[in-house]
């Protein structure tokens, strides 16, 4: 399911200022300080003031007060989404193929590291007849490699690394 990014009238206006959206993607890298915003953007603190009302106004950064002396702006859930609007995708993505190739390690090593199994029988030759039939049948996992789980080994390991690239990639481009 396709997750949609509402904007209303007022949020479009206030994402029309470039000195706004670089705002945004000063606050997405790291909870800043009006003082630190007019000094790194060269202006005046009432101005950077204003643009900052604005944007906690439509909801794209909050205020926090955690107690100390200066309160910090950062972004909201909205704010994150415009910034990056696929990245809860990427994420889950990200997580699924390296849960999956945890599972799929896990259950080749398992499979292939069992212990030989033991027979209870009645005399010598019962048991020497049950090793018998049995030997072909518990030497087999350890005589031929796993395919099947290296495919998918190989593959969750593709598929998260294509996934990497294309969140690293991304983050460059919003920076």
């Amino acid at each position: 399911m396709e997750d949609k990014i509402t904007l209303d009238r007022d949020s479009f206006k206030v994402l029309s200022s470039d000195t706004r959206i670089n705002i945004l993607k000063s606050i997405k890298r790291q909870r800043k300080t009006l003082s630190e915003l007019a000094k790194e953007f060269s202006m005046s603190v009432s101005t950077v003031k204003e643009h900052l009302d604005n944007l906690v106004g439509v909801e794209l950064i909050s205020q926090i007060d955690d107690g100390h002396k200066w309160k910090y702006y950062e972004l909201t859930r909205k704010g994150k989404n415009i910034l990056n609007p696929g990245e809860t995708k990427i994420w889950i993505l990200l997580s699924a193929s390296i849960i999956a190739a945890t599972g799929i390690t896990f259950d080749m090593i398992s499979r292939f590291t069992q212990p030989a199994p033991v027979f209870a029988g009645s005399g010598v030759e019962r048991t020497l007849d049950v090793v018998a039939e049995a030997l072909p049948q518990a030497a087999a996992p350890s005589m031929g490699l796993p395919w099947f789980h290296i495919g998918l080994l190989a593959t969750s390991v593709i598929v998260f690394g294509i996934t990497l690239g294309y969140f690293l990639a991304s983050r460059k481009r919003i920076l």
